[in-house]
C-alpha cells in the first residue's frame, strides 16, 4: 500500500522528471531527427505508461499482478531509454520511487535491483568494451544494487520497528484505558455490592444498589470512549475544572466522604491529551482514596500557571510507602500509580507521590501548559 507521504511524489515527480528530460532531447538532439524521434517515442511511452496504470483511477491499479506489470514494463522501458542516451538514468529516480513505495516486501527488492541495473548501466556507459570496462560496468552495478536493495532492506527494518512500536504503544494505551475504567468501574460496583450485603436497612441498601448499577452503566460507556481514544465524558462540553468538580461531587455521593475541588490561575484550553491525563489521574488518586486511605476528608486542588497545570489530590488517610506501593502490579493499586506516571508522560509531565503512614497522600501531577 502508497504511503500517503508518497502519493503526491508520485503523482507529479514522473512527470516533472520526464518534462526535463524531453526538453534536453529536443536541445541537444535536433542534428538527429531519426534519434530524437525514438526517444521521443520512449519518453512518451514511459509518460503514458505511468498515466494508464497509475494515475487514472482504475480500480485494478493497485492489484499485485498489476503494479507487477507496470514495474516490469517501467524499467524496460527505462532501460530502452538509457540504452540509447546514458543521461535518461536520472529517469530512474521516478522508477526508484514507484519500486520502493508500491511493491510488496520482499517482491520490492526485484523492483529496486532491476532498477538499480539499469541505473548502474547509465553511471557506467561512458566505460570501454575491454575487460577492464566490463568489469567495472559490472562492478558498478553490482555496486547500485547491493546499495539500493540495502536501503530497501533498511526501510523494511525500520517500517517493521516502527509498526511494532505502535503496536507497543497501543497496548500500553489500551492497559491504561481499561485500568482507568473497567478496573476502578469494577471495583466501585464490588465495593457498592459489599456494602449493601452489610446493611440491615433496606433505604441504604437500595442506595448502595443504586450506585452500583450508576457505576456500569458509567463504566460501559467510559469504556467504549477510551477505547475508541476519544475524550472521556466528564470533558465533553464542559472545562477540566468543571469536569474535575462533576468526578468528585458524583465520588463524594458514592462514598460520602467531601471533596471539594478549587481552582486558581486563568482558565484556558488545553490540549485534549493533558486534559485527559489530569482527569485520569484525579480519577485514579480517588478510586486509591476510596479503596486504601480510609480517610475522611479530600481535597483538590487545579493550578492554572503561566508554563505549567497543576493537579493536587490531598487525603488524610492512613497513607502508605509510595516507594513499596509502586513496585506492586496487583489489585492493591501499584498499577494505578504506573498508568498515571506513563500517561503523564506522553503528555510530557510528572507524577509525584509524597506519603508517609498515618499522615495522608498528596497527589501531584504536573503539566506544561
Amino acid at each position: 500500500m502508497i504511503d500517503t507521504r508518497w502519493r503526491t511524489v508520485l503523482a507529479v515527480a514522473p512527470y516533472i522528471v520526464l518534462g526535463m528530460l524531453v526538453v534536453y532531447v529536443l536541445l541537444t538532439q535536433r542534428d538527429d531527427p531519426t534519434q530524437l524521434v525514438s526517444e521521443l517515442i520512449l519518453c512518451g511511452g514511459y509518460g503514458l505508461w505511468v498515466l494508464v496504470m497509475r494515475t487514472l483511477p482504475f480500480a485494478w491499479r493497485d492489484r499485485p499482478a498489476a503494479i507487477a506489470v507496470f514495474l516490469a514494463g517501467a524499467i524496460a522501458l527505462n532501460l530502452a531509454l538509457v540504452l540509447r542516451d546514458s543521461t535518461f538514468g536520472f529517469l530512474a529516480i521516478a522508477t526508484f520511487s514507484f519500486a520502493y513505495s508500491i511493491a510488496e516486501w520482499p517482491w520490492e527488492l526485484l523492483a529496486v535491483g532491476g532498477t538499480a541495473v539499469v541505473a548502474g548501466l547509465a553511471q557506467s556507459s561512458s566505460f570501454g568494451h575491454d575487460p577492464a570496462g566490463v568489469a567495472g560496468t559490472i562492478a558498478v552495478i553490482l555496486l547500485n544494487v547491493v546499495v539500493m536493495c540495502g536501503v530497501s532492506y533498511g526501510l523494511h527494518i525500520a517500517e517493521r520497528n516502527l509498526r511494532h512500536a505502535a503496536v507497543q504503544d497501543e497496548r500500553t494505551r489500551l492497559a491504561r484505558e481499561i485500568h482507568d475504567t473497567l478496573a476502578q468501574g469494577f471495583t466501585g460496583i464490588i465495593t457498592q455490592l459489599q456494602a449493601a450485603e452489610q446493611t440491615g436497612d433496606e433505604d441504604v441498601r437500595r442506595r448502595h444498589t443504586d450506585a452500583a448499577l450508576a457505576l456500569a452503566r458509567d463504566g460501559l460507556a467510559e469504556a467504549r470512549r477510551s477505547v475508541q481514544a476519544l475524550r472521556p465524558t466528564a470533558l465533553e462540553q464542559t472545562s477540566l475544572s468543571d469536569a474535575l468538580r462533576g468526578v468528585a461531587d458524583a465520588w463524594t455521593a458514592r462514598t460520602g466522604i467531601p471533596a471539594p475541588v478549587t481552582s486558581t490561575g486563568t482558565a484556558r484550553p488545553l490540549p485534549t491529551e493533558t486534559e485527559v491525563a489530569l482527569l485520569r489521574a484525579a480519577q485514579e488518586a480517588l478510586a486509591n482514596v476510596e479503596r486504601h486511605a480510609a480517610a475522611k476528608r479530600v481535597a483538590i486542588e487545579l493550578r492554572m500557571e503561566a508554563a505549567t497545570v497543576r493537579l493536587e489530590v490531598r487525603d488524610d488517610g492512613r497513607g502508605f510507602d509510595p516507594v513499596e506501593r509502586v513496585g506492586r502490579t496487583s489489585d492493591s493499586g501499584g498499577y494505578g500509580l504506573i498508568a498515571m506516571r506513563e500517561r503523564l508522560a506522553a503528555a510530557s509531565g510528572d507524577l509525584v507521590v509524597e506519603s508517609r503512614s498515618g499522615h495522608g497522600t498528596t497527589v501531584r501531577a504536573e503539566v506544561p501548559a
